[in-house]
């Protein structure tokens, strides 16, 4: 399930695009990345991912059904352009409410560039609240695409993410162990102090 949202024609033009996927966990966003990197030649992609998210692969962008892409891996947004080379129109970015609040800034030179930039986040942390960097990158974009997946509860649409496990030392990287999608009559922030 899908709803788009268009950038505002106030904008001044660019030769790329940023296109925002963003969405509770397990609704298909990094799926939706892979398809659209795979509809452009190999040597024009490069993929990136965030040291912070070692779920199922150090080394590649992995989807819940462990579909996977070789990615760039990097600790800071900044250092995704040190990874471009000459021929890449289109970069593709995972789990962006990972990154600094530079993502945004990055995204658009990138998108002056001449690139199509593709990032998916989750828009909603486990106690609700938004992240700032997909706030700002949500203002920037050319699209964005709002997915959702059925409520584990009660099979409705879902929008927020529920942790169900204890939030250990602070980690709140997980996957179907840790999280699931919830619509918002059968979500319920974590018993935990929020963590930013």
């Amino acid at each position: 399930m899908t709803k788009r949202e268009s950038r505002p024609a106030d904008r001044a033009p660019r030769t790329g695009r940023v296109e925002l996927v963003c969405g509770c966990m397990f609704s298909g966003k990094t799926e939706e990345l892979l398809r659209r990197a795979r509809a452009v030649a190999p040597n024009e992609i490069v993929l990136v991912k965030h040291a912070r998210d070692d779920r199922y692969s150090t080394t590649d962008v992995v989807t819940h059904r462990h579909d996977r892409h070789r990615a760039v891996i990097v600790q800071q947004a900044g250092e995704i352009v040190e990874h471009l080379t000459s021929e890449a129109d289109f970069v593709g970015i995972d789990e962006g409410h990972f990154f600094d609040a530079a993502l945004a800034d990055v995204c658009t030179r990138l998108a002056e560039r001449g690139c199509t930039v593709v990032v998916t986040a989750l828009d909603l942390d486990s106690w609700g609240r938004p992240f700032a960097t997909v706030n700002e990158l949500r203002t920037r974009a050319d699209s964005v695409l709002i997915r959702h997946a059925p409520c584990a509860c009660c099979g409705r649409p879902a929008d927020h993410t529920q942790r169900t496990t204890p939030i250990v030392e602070g980690n709140l990287v997980g996957g179907p162990e840790a999280f699931e999608p919830r619509c918002l009559s059968c979500w319920s922030p974590p018993p935990e102090d929020p963590i930013d």
